[in-house]
């Protein structure tokens, strides 16, 4: 998660709008910058100006343009960033900027009207994209309607996504977008379902994959486990029959024999296919690793303790 300061990309986002808007007011709010940077369908069209479908985003009317803009852009943007970290919100805020455009564009290309000539500025449509954002990631968080209204940001999402749809098919104030923030709001949720579709897949492979590599691990913890359980008893036969050896019978401790006597459970015959008893060397790495080991040093056993007994 990132510091809430100046260096975020929400607070350079508001600088750079800030600042065409300056050049707005030097140039008197027209001529060369609404025909090359405000995103006219016509010109789109006919002279290929697509960049326009982002410029058109950093250009203002008036003061009370940017101000709503920039302010909402301020409370959304800041949390959001934070959560989602400046490329991820960026891509975001571009997508859902970019996606009103497209859609102001689509509408006016394919039932052409006064709106095919005429220019639209503003930050309106990514702005609505980030609303829709902020109530996806805390849709209880109370927001003030009006600066003094509060409601929770999910309700507000749907209240003003109905009302631009409403005011869209009723032909509300023609100076405002209204699909261009449909546009936004459309296109913010066609990354959250993009999203987490794809979020979801990738946590199921990750998911996937953490099992796989806690499984692999579990199996080589049980398989160093038995190595040296495999090990300590094979130093422990060895043990018994260097004593057999040396000593004879006598020589075993209570557990030694009892170890014996459960092996010789374990194994109640001996194989036929052993290697000679002359072959068998117990601290030989080719016998003890031999799967018949057990076999060979049961018959080791007996035949020392015969030899005793004698």
């Amino acid at each position: 998660m990132q510091q809430n300061n100046l260096s975020g990309a929400t607070f350079k986002l508001i600088g750079a709008n800030i600042l065409f808007f300056f050049f707005q007011i030097l140039a008197g709010n027209q001529g060369p910058i609404l025909e090359y940077f405000a995103l006219t369908p016509a010109l789109v069209t006919s002279k290929f100006y697509i960049w326009q479908l982002a410029s058109y985003m950093f250009l203002h009317g008036n003061f009370a343009h940017i101000f709503f803009n920039m302010y909402a852009l301020l409370i959304f943007g800041v949390p959001i960033e934070q959560e989602w970290g400046t490329k991820r919100f960026l891509l975001y805020y571009f997508f859902t900027g970019i996606g009103a455009g497209l859609t102001i564009f689509a509408i006016n290309f394919f039932f052409p009207g006064p709106g095919y000539f005429f220019p639209t500025i503003g930050a309106s449509g990514a702005v609505f994209g980030l609303l829709l954002a902020f109530g996806f990631l805390y849709p209880n968080a109370e927001l003030l309607l009006f600066f003094f209204i509060p409601i929770k940001a999910k309700y507000l999402v749907v209240l003003y996504g109905a009302l631009e749809l409403f005011l869209e098919l009723s032909g509300g104030p023609g100076n405002v977008s209204h699909i261009g923030h449909l546009g936004g709001l459309f296109f913010g949720i066609v990354y959250f379902i993009f999203f987490r579709k794809h979020a979801l897949s990738f946590r199921t492979k990750v998911l996937r994959t953490k099992i796989i590599k806690n499984i692999a691990e579990h199996q080589q913890r049980m398989q160093n486990h038995s190595d040296k359980v495999f090990e300590k008893n094979t130093e422990f036969k060895i043990n018994i029959l260097k004593k057999l050896q040396q000593n004879g019978p006598d020589s075993l401790s209570d557990d030694e024999v009892q170890f014996v006597r459960i092996m010789q459970i374990m194994k109640d015959e001996i194989e036929s296919n052993l290697c000679p008893d002359s072959d068998f060397i117990e601290e030989d790495p080719h016998c003890t690793n031999c799967e018949n080991f057990d076999a060979c040093f049961l018959r080791r056993v007996k035949r020392y303790v015969s030899s005793s007994e004698r």
